[in-house]
């Protein structure tokens, strides 16, 4: 009987399995999601959530990553997709993130190299070859190496491609960034190369002040910053 259940494992796992079914999706779809945008309640992530849930997506309970995945995945769509899901979009994070799982289910092949790290591009990665590099929560990027890290993703863009980070906002003494530092960045990013895909304005700075708020010792907030490579 043991041999038996053996072999009849083994017959089941060679046999061939159906293709995970693909979602359907246009740019129209995530209509009104911003690519450059603040997160400062948890409302606006539980609502991100259960718009991706609407539309077929792979489930998550990490309401924050899906406000950020939702918002490169935007990007993706209106801005390098031909509507052949042919761009090549490398995930820092990993093959487990959110964005990659729904990017591979929206049909995009994704790679998963940290661009980020010196010694990739121009050895794994061949420089201004890639559409789209992201490095999202809860992989942040840090404020004392944010620039590094948009430096060296750069590097692997072709013109035209889309580099997507997220900072944790709040105090500076907690690793978070106010709205000053954030264009400051977008200045320093600029003179890269670099333009911000949306902006940030009056409302935001608000929203920004009110993240850097601590409410219990924990600071709390996330920017997403999405800019295209000149």
């Amino acid at each position: 009987m043991g041999r038996a259940r053996e072999a009849a494992k083994g017959t089941a796992a060679k046999l061939p399995r159906p293709a995970e079914q693909q979602v359907t999706l246009k740019s129209s779809d995530l209509s009104g999601i911003r690519t450059t945008d603040l997160l400062v309640d948890g409302v606006e992530a539980r609502a991100a959530r259960r718009r991706a849930r609407d539309l077929h997506l792979p489930r998550t309970l990490d309401d924050t990553s899906a406000w950020a995945a939702l918002g490169a995945l935007a990007a993706l769509l209106r801005i390098v997709d031909d509507g052949r899901r042919s761009a090549t979009v490398i995930d820092t994070v990993g093959a487990r993130s959110v964005f990659s799982r729904w990017t591979t289910k929206a049909g995009f092949a994704p790679v998963h190299v940290d661009v980020t790290r010196p010694d990739v591009v121009g050895t794994r990665v061949d420089p201004q070859s890639v559409d789209m590099v992201t490095r999202l929560h809860p992989h942040l990027s840090q404020p004392e190496t944010v620039d590094e890290d948009l430096t060296r993703g750069s590097a692997a863009l072709r013109r035209g491609g889309l580099m997507t980070v997220t900072l944790r906002l709040g105090p500076l003494e907690e690793g978070g960034v106010g709205i000053a530092e954030l264009r400051s960045l977008i200045a320093r990013a600029d003179e890269q190369g670099l333009s911000l895909i949306g902006d940030l304005d009056i409302a935001d700075s608000r929203r920004a002040q009110e993240a850097q708020r601590v409410e219990g010792g924990t600071s709390f907030g996330l920017a997403l910053l999405t800019f295209r490579r000149r």
